[in-house]
């Protein structure tokens, strides 16, 4: 019963709520500190992680069913292998990249930070408050949307339909903010949970998961201590 009421939480009752919120937007309070953030955003995850650790052991999951292939199944190796190399890639290249960039085009991209609703972190405490907070609720999301629903749906539904209903369901709960983010946010959703239907290892999928927003940590930190240098100079 509990793994149900789970289930129509994360499918209904998350994605409209978030959809809600991101449409009529409330006017902005006094701005907390990016730690009380991180916990904010983390909190409601681990309460979901508990109930379904209850769940499981209710009903008899196994923690390989769930995604956790332990040992690493052959798929779960080169899936990690995979995010490796991909996250790895990605960062050099974005390097690459940064270091072609004009002085000009490297302050646009460092006011867009800076400008950014998401709370960056500002400072090496920060950074390591959001690193734990990011890996816990990427880590979250891959379990319940991937790991459990189609582990639950999959005998009743099919597993075909048991991933539209997953992505549908975890893509919507992003929000909306544009046209081109709700569908960046529905095909990354397919992309995942097909790529879980496919090896059923969760681990490469966190890692990946994880890896993208942690990787523009160093960028926001570039970011906001050149704001605060500049804010010295001027002072100065």
């Amino acid at each position: 019963m509990l793994n149900y009421l789970l289930a129509a939480y994360l499918l209904f009752v998350a994605p409209t709520l978030n959809m809600w919120r991101s449409l009529h937007p409330k006017s902005k309070k006094q701005p907390r500190t990016s730690i009380l953030r991180y916990w904010s955003m983390s909190w409601p995850v681990i309460v979901m992680l508990g109930i379904l650790w209850i769940g499981a052991w209710q009903a008899g999951y196994s923690a390989r069913e769930v995604g956790f292939d332990i040992p690493l199944s052959s798929a779960g190796t080169w899936g990690l292998a995979f995010a490796v190399l991909l996250l790895g890639g990605l960062t050099a290249a974005g390097n690459v990249i940064e270091r072609r960039y004009t002085p000009k085009r490297r302050a646009e991209n460092e006011r867009k930070l800076l400008d950014a609703d998401f709370p960056w972190p500002q400072n090496g405490a920060e950074a390591l408050v959001f690193a734990l907070s990011m890996s816990l609720m990427t880590a979250g999301w891959e379990i319940l949307y991937r790991g459990f629903i189609l582990l639950l749906l999959t005998p009743s539904t099919g597993l075909p339909f048991a991933i539209a209903i997953s992505a549908f369901a975890y893509g919507i709960a992003h929000g909306y903010k544009s046209p081109k983010q709700l569908i960046a946010s529905m095909v990354s959703a397919f992309v995942f949970t097909i790529a879980y239907a496919l090896t059923h290892s969760l681990w490469w999928l966190m890692v990946i998961h994880a890896g993208l927003p942690l990787s523009a940590v160093p960028a926001a930190l570039r970011a906001y201590r050149g704001s605060a240098t500049k804010a010295l100079h001027t002072l100065t």
